[in-house]
């Protein structure tokens, strides 16, 4: 099936020692994710971490952003294999610098709309939702950062929030949509896409945690593999798909690899389908 032209974007930023695994994610899936998807372009985005992890995310997050508008302008989908979910950071920055009239999907088994004022961690990964929101989080922002209106985002499948966090959300404009075993169609989100330009962020801990044990921070309650699968080729087929982000993958816990290839099925299944009429 002709996909149309890829480029794929290498993005292993994290920003805490303990999820040192997602970095890894890029170079474990990469070659299954070129196999399925034969991309035009492959961009490696250097991460560094040294001494100050935050620091090496922010540079690289500054990196990610020139690389996704650079692909967009050339006519290109970027699909940016993380990393942990901060990389939207700078992936959603790049992409409203060459199209401002952006919705995002943000599939998550998390919330990831702490701020300052109520993470019980401080992970920065638990704000980078909110911080693309407009919230002040302060450890993440770097000058002339791009945002998004929250009523553009749609938070689907998150089934674990912090107490602070989801009064956040009470008060924001972003759609939130149930997406688990229960109701695995995902209700209300093919009329939230329909007919936009849209972008799609997939921690893979949006997925059921038995069939998807390779993640961060798994979750009990998650949709299949193949659900997830269908609601993204669904998705495909009612917008206009611009991007697509995965992140959240932990190869050392993946034996073997054997997930690799049904996540490069998954991501093809988000930019396979014919770009939509528009009117």
């Amino acid at each position: 099936m002709a996909l149309g032209q890829i480029h794929l974007l290498e993005a292993g930023i994290v920003t805490e020692v303990r999820f040192a695994g997602s970095a890894g994610a890029p170079a474990a899936l990469s070659v299954a994710m070129a196999e399925r998807l034969q991309p035009a372009k492959r961009v490696r985005i250097p991460f560094h971490p040294r001494d100050r992890w935050l620091s090496a995310a922010r540079e690289a997050c500054r990196t990610l952003a020139d690389a996704i508008t650079q692909t967009l302008a050339t006519g290109a989908t970027p699909v940016i294999l993380g990393g942990e979910c901060t990389l939207i950071a700078g992936s959603i920055s790049g992409a409203l610098a060459h199209e401002r009239d952006l919705s995002l999907a943000y599939f998550d088994a998390h919330g990831d709309f702490n701020t300052l004022a109520t993470t019980p961690s401080h992970y920065v990964g638990g704000m980078c939702l909110a911080h693309v929101c407009g919230r002040t989080v302060a450890p993440l922002l770097w000058p002339g950062v791009r945002t998004m209106q929250d009523d553009r985002v749609a938070l689907i499948g998150a089934r674990s929030l912090d107490a602070g966090e989801a009064r956040n959300l009470d008060v924001s404009r972003v759609r939130r949509i149930t997406f688990d075993a229960q109701h695995p169609e995902a209700p209300g989100l093919l009329a939230f896409a329909r007919r936009t330009q849209l972008w799609l962020h997939i921690d893979l801990d949006v997925i059921d945690p038995t069939e998807m044990p390779a993640v961060v921070i798994p979750e009990e309650g998650g949709p299949t593999l193949a659900e997830l699968t269908e609601v993204l080729r669904q998705l495909a087929a009612v917008s206009t798909v611009r991007g697509i982000e995965v992140c959240g993958y932990d190869p050392t816990k993946d034996e073997r690899g054997r997930l690799a290839a049904p996540i490069a099925g998954l991501i093809a299944a988000a930019v396979s389908a014919p770009v939509p009429a528009r009117g």
